[in-house]
């Protein structure tokens, strides 16, 4: 079963990809986030949606968010989705944070 968190995760990961905030990753990397996202949304197996997520998260952090297309809408969310996994304390989410209020 999902939960909102994951969803959130998600919803803001998607959108940061579109807004070009992980272009500076590597091709594997890209291909892996994809892939975590996809197993997220179609598996039931609580162990490999585990996996996926602590792999997304992980992935996740890597993201610029200084790229010029994010949107503060976009920023917004992401700020909402670290914070509920606790994930704050990376300098470049606190500066965005404060750049995004």
């Amino acid at each position: 079963m999902k939960t909102t968190s994951y969803e959130l995760l998600v919803n803001a990961a998607g959108q940061l990809m579109q807004q070009h905030a992980f272009d500076h990753l590597s091709d594997e990397k890209l291909s892996r986030m994809h892939s975590c996202i996809r197993r997220i949304g179609e598996t039931d197996n609580n162990a490999e949606m585990a996996h996926a997520e602590t792999e997304l998260l992980s992935l996740c952090s890597e993201a610029n968010l200084y790229v010029e297309t994010t949107t503060t809408q976009s920023l917004h969310q992401w700020y909402a989705a670290m914070s509920y996994f606790d994930l704050m304390a990376s300098k470049q989410t606190e500066a965005v944070a404060e750049e995004a209020e």
